[in-house]
């Protein structure tokens, strides 16, 4: 099996190099930079990290030097203990009251963790709630309508994470977490925001999403045709990840 799959992966290789490169460019150095600019406007402050169970960027927690407190909050208590550029450490639930004050957080950001809220609607208003008046939110997430993201809606969560552990072993424990996709598509997502009282500043959006069948190149050559067809079209809706940059209006009617 391993040869398979090195095999595989090899093929994949070929046709990744004669992608286009604006097809394939991951959105997450587009997240870090967003999350260092506005780090780096702060004067002390506070930074929430929520589900930080990604290590931050080192230019990040330099930009962040000082009197800047970075704090993570997560389900999990193992998240949390695990990431070293934490001040302070929340273990809490997303989608119940935080437990943070009004008006306290500068800058609010998550990798990959609103696909894994089963209610979107109360993480906005959290965060609209804790973030001071002109603080920013910096979010990645999937798109509900790609193509992986079906698929992991539609199989078993133990199915997902044995596909996931077969097919990235370096990964494991990173991926195949229980996903809802809640409101994670455009334009809900958007509608989402701006509802919950923010001005969104920027929406990017991602439609490469092959890398999760490089294991299988059958799949992953059909895959990158639709990737392209899909990204050559501009459909939002199929988007297989998105970038949301949204601000708490400075000052509240």
């Amino acid at each position: 099996m391993g040869f398979i799959k090195r095999l595989n992966h090899g093929l994949c290789r070929r046709v990744l190099w004669r992608l286009p490169q604006q097809l394939t460019a991951p959105l997450f150095p587009h997240y870090e930079q967003q999350i260092l600019e506005h780090a780096m406007r702060l004067d002390g402050g506070v930074i929430l990290d929520v589900g930080a169970g990604y290590l931050l960027p080192d230019s990040l927690k330099l930009a962040a030097a000082g009197s800047t407190t970075i704090i993570g909050m997560d389900i999990l208590p193992s998240s949390l203990r695990k990431n070293r550029y934490l001040d302070a450490a929340l273990v809490a639930d997303a989608c119940e009251q935080w437990p943070l004050a009004d008006n306290s957080v500068d800058l609010v950001i998550s990798r990959s963790v609103m696909e894994h809220l089963p209610n979107n609607d109360v993480f906005a208003r959290e965060m609209f709630r804790v973030l001071k008046p002109g603080g920013v939110c910096v979010h990645v997430l999937p798109g509900k309508n790609a193509p992986f993201s079906l698929l992991n809606r539609m199989l078993p969560n133990s199915w997902t994470q044995k596909l996931v552990n077969w097919a990235f072993p370096e990964r494991r424990g990173e991926l195949g977490f229980v996903a809802y996709y809640h409101r994670c598509a455009y334009p809900e997502i958007r509608n989402l925001f701006e509802n919950s009282g923010f001005n969104l500043s920027q929406i990017r959006f991602r439609y490469y999403q092959s890398s999760y069948y490089v294991s299988v190149f059958p799949v992953f050559l059909l895959s990158s045709i639709y990737d392209w067809a899909v990204w050559k079209l501009g459909v939002k809706r199929l988007a297989s990840q998105l970038l949301i940059v949204a601000e708490k209006p400075p000052q509240n009617d």
